[in-house]
């Protein structure tokens, strides 16, 4: 019994599937990068109390990321200044990036998509945006910029080839 592939996913799309490829690519700004390092004593519990002392303060955190010695993660640029305050209130030391964007790059089953992610990096690198952190999921790729390099690394995702049908 021949099957239509066309209808059930193999070799093709189904008409309720997103298209595949890169369907948007967004950036959101607004944002500062952290990076806490230097933990002294139990690694684990230095992490917690440095957290707990942030979400005392009620300031929100993406983007969390284990390093060796402590931790990363992006917050919005205006709790800089008081992110800066429990950081040295806990005595961790610590550095505060600056204006950030995020650059997320929309593309249905990225990672199933055979040389997809490496496309985009190469377009990223070539673009000489500086990448802070890379990060993927099933429907998208994600990057922290400098978010002076944003709109450039947007326009060689669109001049390769990679910049969506309709990016925003």
């Amino acid at each position: 019994m021949a099957t239509n592939p066309t209808t059930i996913g193999w070799g093709g799309e189904t008409e309720f599937e997103k298209r595949r490829g890169v369907s948007a690519v967004e950036i959101r700004g607004g944002f500062a990068q952290a990076h806490v390092s230097h933990l002294e004593g139990d690694l684990v519990q230095a992490r917690l109390e440095v957290l707990k002392a942030i979400g005392d303060k009620g300031i929100s955190l993406d983007f969390l990321k284990l390093t060796p010695s402590g931790l990363s993660f992006l917050i919005k640029q205006s709790e800089c200044d008081a992110l800066e305050q429990v950081l040295t209130e806990v005595n961790a030391h610590h550095s505060i990036k600056p204006s950030r964007a995020i650059v997320l790059v929309h593309a249905v089953n990225i990672r199933d998509e055979e040389g997809m992610l490496a496309a985009i990096m190469h377009a990223a690198m070539s673009s000489s945006a500086k990448v802070d952190h890379i990060s993927d999921m099933h429907d998208r790729l994600l990057m922290v910029v400098d978010a002076e390099d944003a709109e450039r690394l947007r326009a060689k995702l669109e001049e390769s080839g990679l910049g969506g049908s309709h990016a925003n």
